[in-house]
């Protein structure tokens, strides 16, 4: 028998099972895919976001509504920790200028093959291909049924990740096991993920991308923002900032209060004097080209364009044509250009989910079920979710440390009594 049987080979799995065999104890990692680590190896573009840098304190308050919860996991394995752990296996980490920390090489495969090798290395069981299909409660524990093969363990982790990106295996599988346990369910909805807006001319600007835009919103009288890169889709908008502001846009439209309104600045190192001031000197020296050349040092041409458009159907208006009425017209829309949310892309193109296992049936000082002594979660099974830029991965190595460490001292105090 094991001490401790995993299911999913993920990022927060793979770290419970190097934790509890760190804490002594006999441990089996079960994925269902031939492979671990599946959604591991895309984030961050390949790269591997591993954490956010700065003080757990800051890091709660950056999660929102599981922060508190989060807490207590966060001293256990904060960022600083989740670093030092790398760094001690020959992958350094650097921090970059907005916060997010990286692999030094900025290879997710190193950082997989890392957590493998030092479970495997402690004595860590991975079984492959092995869906864990059914658990129940016997005498001495747990009996996983998988796909070929049944497992026993004292104790269970349950780490099998939410649905987001369901072509990795991340389908749902571990709430369906906790309400077998009788877990209660937030209802799973998209986050970290892009949106569609109800303007049609998005679709025109289809691919045209900014490095720096500010979002900003009142959501039921709380007000809500975020900066960095945006993206036009053929529907809405992605990018960093828009998946910032998800996690709060999907609550709104998922309670049935939307749509939801935002204002965008596109260019958010200017003030609106410094903006009208500069289009008043492109104007004059530029004052024979085409008016939207006032902003092709700002944003991309088909933006510009767009924008002009908006204020001037003609487009043989001139630079210096642009009257003082047009030119604070511009301005405004440059600084705060309004759209209207109406949905976010569905669970399955999300980043992250939001939403599953409540927070108030697990214990934050260990991880354990309420409702099942020697049943423990961690990551994106539980209703817990963060901003882009290395939270959510926080949350998998945190929760799931502290998840193998609390099962490990479980088991072994089981296997002795």
């Amino acid at each position: 028998m094991d001490d401790c049987a995993i299911a999913g080979g993920g990022a927060a799995g793979l770290m419970a099972a190097v934790a509890a065999a760190q804490a002594g104890a006999k441990v089996c990692v079960l994925e269902r895919n031939s492979a671990l680590g599946r959604k591991l190896l895309l984030t961050g573009g390949g790269r591997c976001n591993l954490t956010h840098g700065g003080t757990v304190e800051g890091l709660v308050q950056a999660y929102g509504h599981c922060g508190r919860f989060l807490r207590h996991a966060l001293h256990i394995f904060g960022p600083d920790a989740v670093m030092r752990f790398f760094a001690e296996r020959q992958v350094p980490c650097t921090i970059e200028q907005d916060g997010c920390v990286f692999p030094a090489v900025h290879r997710a495969t190193d950082v997989c093959r890392t957590l493998y090798e030092t479970g495997r290395d402690l004595g860590v069981q991975y079984l492959y291909s092995r869906r864990v299909e059914a658990i129940t409660r016997i005498e001495s524990g747990f009996e996983l049924h998988t796909t070929g093969q049944t497992v026993q363990a004292r104790t269970v982790i349950i780490a099998a990740g939410g649905a987001s990106w369901p072509q990795t295996g991340s389908d749902g599988d571990g709430w369906r096991l906790a309400k077998e346990f009788g877990h209660t369910l937030i209802p799973p909805r998209a986050a970290v993920c892009p949106v569609v807006a109800a303007e049609s001319w998005v679709g025109q600007l289809q691919g045209v991308a900014l490095e720096d835009a500010a979002l900003k919103s009142t959501i039921g009288g709380k007000k809500i923002a975020a900066r960095g890169a945006l993206v036009f889709t053929a529907n809405g908008l992605g990018g960093p900032a828009v998946f910032d502001l998800s996690r709060e846009v999907t609550d709104t439209l998922f309670a049935g209060r939307g749509p939801v309104a935002i204002v965008t600045d596109l260019v958010p190192t200017l003030t609106i004097e410094q903006l009208d001031a500069e289009l008043v000197a492109q104007s004059a020296a530029h004052a024979k080209r085409r008016a939207f050349t006032v902003l092709a040092g700002r944003m991309p041409r088909a933006l510009a364009m767009l924008l002009l458009s908006q204020i001037e159907p003609s487009p043989s208006l001139l630079a210096g044509q642009i009257t003082r009425q047009q030119r604070r017209k511009l301005t405004e829309l440059v600084k705060s250009l309004p759209l209207t949310i109406t949905a976010t892309a569905p669970l399955a193109q999300a980043t992250v989910t939001r939403g599953g296992v409540a927070l108030d049936e697990i214990d934050p000082k260990t991880m354990q079920s309420h409702k099942c002594p020697g049943l423990f979660f961690a990551g994106e099974t539980l209703n817990a979710d963060g901003p882009c830029g290395g939270y959510n991965l926080q949350i998998a190595w945190a929760t799931g440390v502290l998840a193998g460490r609390s099962a490990a001292q479980l088991a072994a105090s089981l296997s002795t009594a």
